[in-house]
């Protein structure tokens, strides 16, 4: 289980990272320079390299809950319904 989720979490990153790297370079390049502009692109590449941060946390996190799920029902024993006896948590009174 371990091992599926750090594949599906890497593959996961990769996929953002390789959606957003062409955007993250045009901005890395425009940051070049002492112009108004460069101060705002530098900015944006910030703003942009945080968001890309955050969602590969969020995924990672989502990919972790998902694994202990999958864990916990692959691991869990099945219960025979019959073997199991009723239980009364309260007297009735006659």
């Amino acid at each position: 289980m371990s091992a599926a989720t750090v594949v599906r979490t890497g593959i996961g990153c990769a996929e953002l990272v390789a959606r957003r790297a062409p955007g993250l370079m045009q901005l890395s390049t425009q940051t070049q320079g002492g112009s108004p502009r460069a101060a705002e692109a530098q900015a944006r590449f910030r703003d942009e390299l945080i968001a890309l941060a955050r969602d590969s946390s969020e995924l990672a996190l989502r990919e972790i809950r998902r694994g202990i799920e999958d864990l916990d029902s692959f691991t869990r024993p099945e219960e025979d319904a019959e073997s199991a006896p009723e239980r009364r948590f309260y007297k009735a009174k006659p």
